[in-house]
């Protein structure tokens, strides 16, 4: 899932009341400090923790996503270290905070590789350390099934339709903008294997936050 065709209009849909909430969890517990946002986007949540005094390192598996990121950073005055990343690889530094927002985790389609991903961030935490993450919640992804939309962005017609695949609580989304397609697949887990798979790689949830569509979570090592 690598959005190409999308990573020019994704600003477009940017939850700034999900990453205002990021803000005040990490606050409960650094001021500052060292931060890794994986699959940052076009780097809305890293801007916003650079500006609030975070030393940020921001990844994607998107080259165009980085692109429109950095850009972005540049706009807004900050600076951020990016680059090209797979959450299912290795990380060889150790960060204060890990993040992982926007439903990431939802791109990956079976519990090893969320698990591959978890014991990753596990071993980039010292004691101290948290990792902030959210995941859409199972009849949000049960009700997106059947969703029909156009968008007018920029002069561009952007259609976006859901469909259910063959997999339980996984839907394919397929966005077509000015005749390219590029379809998306999420997966997501009810809470309770979420909380399984985290204790699996030695991780605990110290907090939370519910919105309609997703949870967030707040996680120390065990």
């Amino acid at each position: 899932m690598s959005y190409e065709q999308l990573a020019a209009y994704y600003d477009q849909f940017i939850d700034s009341d999900l990453h205002n909430t990021y803000l005040k969890l990490i606050k409960k517990h650094f001021n500052k400090g060292n931060v890794i946002d994986l699959g940052c986007g076009t780097g809305p949540l890293a801007i916003l923790l650079a500006k609030n005094d975070f030393f940020v390192t921001a990844t994607d598996i998107s080259e165009r996503m980085l692109e429109r990121a950095y850009n972005n950073s540049i706009l807004e005055d900050v600076k951020i270290n990016f680059f090209l990343h797979d959450i299912l690889l290795p990380l060889n530094i150790n960060y204060d905070v890990i993040t992982m927002s926007s439903d990431v985790i939802n791109y990956l389609d079976t519990k090893s590789k969320v698990r591959k991903a978890l014991n990753n961030v596990k071993d980039t935490m010292n004691e101290n350390s948290i990792f902030v993450f959210d995941f859409l919640k199972a009849d949000y992804i049960t009700n997106l099934i059947g969703h029909h939309e156009e968008i007018q962005i920029d002069n561009s017609n952007l259609e976006w339709k859901v469909e259910k695949t063959d997999k339980e609580l996984q839907v394919r989304h397929i966005v077509t903008i000015e005749n390219l397609r590029e379809p998306h697949i999420q997966t997501t887990f009810i809470e309770n294997e979420y909380l399984k798979l985290l204790k699996e790689s030695k991780l605990k949830v110290i907090d939370k936050e519910l919105f309609e569509e997703r949870i967030i979570f707040v996680c120390k090592r065990i």
